[in-house]
C-alpha cells in the first residue's frame, strides 16, 4: 500500500496537464480505490482464518471497541493517503488542495466505508467481495466522468466562492454520516455470538 500511496500520485500528476485545475479529483480516485482495497483486504484476512472472527468475538475488550478500531484504521489510512498525496504534490511543484477539496474527498470515501463495513459485518466479505471489487472499478470510471462534467465546474465554482460554508457542510456530513454507520455496525457486531 505505501509504494501506491506514493506511487498513484506520482503517476497521476505525471499524465495531468499542469495548466488543468483537477481539484481533489486524483485524491478522491487514489483514496477510494485504494481504501476499498485495504478493507477487503483486512476482511479477507480475517474470514481466512479458521475461528478468526470467533477470537475477535471472544477478545477481552468490548465490541465497540473493535468496531471502533475499524473505522478508525480506515480514517488513519485516509490521512495517510493524502498526507502522501500533498507530499508528492510539494515536491513535484503543483498546488496543494484546500481543505473543502480534501473534505470533499473524505465525504465520498466515509459513504464508500460507512457502507461497507456495517454490510460487511451483516453478511461477511466472502459474499460482498464482488461488489467491493466492482466498486473499485466503478470509481475510477465515475470519477473521471464527473471531472468533465458541467455539474462539477459549477460546483467547484460554487464551492470556491463559499470556502467556509464548503468546509462546515463537508465536516458536519461526515461527522453525522460516520456516527450513524457506527451506530448501525455496533448493532449488528453486538448480535454475534461466540460459537
Amino acid at each position: 500500500m505505501i509504494v501506491f500511496i506514493i506511487g498513484m500520485p506520482v503517476f497521476l500528476n505525471l499524465k495531468v496537464n499542469r495548466g488543468l485545475e483537477v481539484g481533489a479529483v486524483p485524491l478522491l480516485i487514489m483514496v477510494n480505490i485504494l481504501g476499498i482495497i485495504l478493507y477487503g483486504n483486512i476482511c479477507m484476512e480475517e474470514e481466512k482464518y479458521p475461528g478468526g472472527e470467533i477470537a475477535l468475538l471472544c477478545a477481552p475488550c468490548s465490541k465497540k471497541i473493535l468496531v471502533a478500531v475499524r473505522y478508525l484504521v480506515m480514517s488513519a489510512f485516509f490521512l495517510l493517503c493524502t498526507t502522501g498525496y500533498e507530499v508528492v504534490a510539494l515536491i513535484m511543484g503543483r498546488r496543494l488542495l484546500y481543505i473543502w477539496q480534501i473534505l470533499q474527498a473524505m465525504s465520498v470515501y466515509i459513504i464508500l466505508i460507512g457502507i461497507f463495513i456495517p454490510i460487511v459485518y451483516k453478511v461477511g466479505v466472502i459474499r460482498v467481495q464482488y461488489i467491493l471489487s466492482g466498486t473499485v472499478v466503478l470509481m475510477g470510471f465515475a470519477v473521471s466522468m464527473f471531472t468533465n462534467s458541467e455539474f462539477f465546474t459549477s460546483m467547484t465554482e460554487i464551492l470556491n466562492r463559499n470556502r467556509n460554508l464548503a468546509v462546515a457542510c463537508f465536516c458536519g456530513f461526515c461527522i453525522v454520516f460516520t456516527a450513524v454507520s457506527y451506530i448501525i455496525s455496533i448493532k449488528i457486531y453486538e448480535k454475534k455470538e461466540c460459537s
